[in-house]
């Protein structure tokens, strides 16, 4: 997948051919523009003002208090990303956009997006990282309300994989107790509880996150199967006696050997025969082509850790030499540049 320009007519179809275009100008600023045009429109509630119903530019300034020639632009841009139309002169939500936006979206991510200011100051990041090689600590830099975004963002990635996650990770008949290593909102072992009926989900989490993910679960009606315990993933012991660990987008936060650690933690916590299941974003394979979207994540997540993402033969290799049986990848055509790797315990 490349992420870029598409012409469209017949003048920009014949400037691609004759090779005029300027693809690195277009690079540089219509991605990011795009990119900042979106994150600006959630956080200043368009898409809940047009969700309503549709609405002139002069309309929409009023309401919100924004700037009419400003967020006229912003439209523009809004529209050409194909997240919402114009017909005359009234503007209205597309289908994409009521599908990720809005109080009555099914598949929201506009707390991902709003969270993109915290994101976008890390990727300005990125010179220094290819420098130094030393990556944001992004855990330790969130503060105030950027906590709560974060988990709220999280939550909605979450949704996107937590029932491949419940219907690939093998559970044992009659489980009862599930770990959510560092889960925050908890959806990810509360999937895996719904899959499994009698099975709880313990989220296992540092303190400063306890109270909006609990306020998360609250939200999604999962306090039936999920609570909280506070807990340092690299330095507690996660318990004992455990069916099922879940260890889900945390690990590229960590370099190998802290990783190995954090799996002993894991084995010890649970009882013989029970099931570990790791997801992540996987590294790309090097002797792939680069593609945007893969390629993108991982060095999204080199530059906000000072780690990187890992194949799924790294995790099966951490999973054996901590003593955890056939271990094994499994992926989605659904989900990709991401895989979930499953074990037993001994």
């Amino acid at each position: 997948m490349r992420y870029g320009t598409i012409p469209k007519g017949l003048k920009e179809r014949l400037a691609t051919v004759l090779g005029v275009v300027p693809y690195p100008m277009l690079d540089v600023l219509v991605a990011p523009l795009q990119a900042r045009a979106l994150i600006a429109a959630e956080r200043a509630a368009v898409f809940r003002a047009l969700e309503e119903g549709e609405a002139t530019t002069p309309d929409l300034a009023r309401r919100l208090a924004l700037d009419e020639s400003c967020l006229d632009l912003v439209l523009r841009l809004l529209s050409s990303m194909g997240y919402i139309k114009r017909r005359s002169l009234l503007w209205s939500m597309t289908r994409l956009g009521r599908r990720h936006f809005g109080a009555a979206a099914p598949k929201p991510l506009g707390d991902f997006v709003a969270f993109g200011v915290p994101q976008w100051d890390w990727i300005a990041r990125l010179d220094e990282v290819l420098k130094t090689g030393r990556g944001v600590e992004i855990h330790r830099s969130l503060n105030g309300p950027d906590w709560p975004l974060y988990q709220r963002a999280m939550a909605e990635g979450a949704r996107d994989f937590a029932a491949f996650v419940a219907r690939e990770l093998p559970v044992a008949k009659g489980a009862k107790l599930c770990l959510d290593v560092a889960g925050s909102h908890g959806l990810v072992g509360a999937a895996l509880c719904r899959a499994h009926p009698g099975l709880l989900s313990v989220v296992l989490e540092r303190g400063e996150a306890l109270s909006e993910a609990r306020r998360l679960a609250t939200e999604a009606r999962i306090t039936d199967v999920v609570s909280f315990r506070e807990c340092d993933l690299l330095s507690d012991e996660y318990g004992e006696g455990a069916d099922v660990v879940i260890l889900a987008n945390i690990l590229h936060h960590f370099d190998p050997d802290t990783n190995r650690r954090i799996l002993a933690r894991a084995k010890r916590a649970l009882r013989s025969g029970g099931s570990i299941g790791i997801f992540d974003i996987e590294a790309p394979n090097p002797k792939a082509p680069p593609e945007a979207a893969g390629d993108a994540a991982a060095l999204f997540f080199r530059i906000t850790s000072n780690s990187a993402c890992f194949s799924g033969d790294d995790y099966v290799g951490w999973l054996r030499h901590t003593g955890f049986k056939r271990p094994r990848a499994v992926r989605s055509v659904l989900l990709p540049s991401r895989l979930l790797v499953v074990a037993q315990a001994e």
